[in-house]
């Protein structure tokens, strides 16, 4: 056992939360989640068609992880009191799947920005 001990259950399914004790009074929190099933099944609907619903109204885009999410958010700055949040956060969700570097969270070709 390397003192790690489960936290308890997350409200995210799939994040895994687990406590180490520092044996001075404290601890550290670690959270982790395996993203190969979501890259995987992104795979496979980037593979099924171009993302388009049969009536051609929406297309879908991606999925992101949501721990990824929560660190692109922190790298980025933003907070949920800015006014512009929701602008901001949904500019850069599209600019993340646009860039080739996250090409395993994208389920459909193309540009989005």
């Amino acid at each position: 056992m390397d003192g790690w001990r489960d936290f308890g259950k997350s409200a995210t399914p799939g994040i895994k939360r687990e406590w180490h004790d520092d044996g001075e009074g404290g601890g550290v929190i670690r959270t982790s989640q395996d993203v190969a099933p979501i890259i995987d099944r992104n795979r496979a609907m980037a593979n099924h068609n171009d993302g388009y619903s049969p009536s051609r109204e929406l297309r879908r885009a991606g999925t992101v992880p949501m721990l990824i999410l929560y660190q692109w958010i922190a790298e980025a700055g933003l907070s949920d009191a800015d006014p512009d949040y929701q602008d901001k956060l949904g500019k850069l969700i599209l600019s993340k799947l646009d860039d080739p570097d996250f090409s395993g969270f994208r389920t459909a070709p193309g540009r989005l920005t």
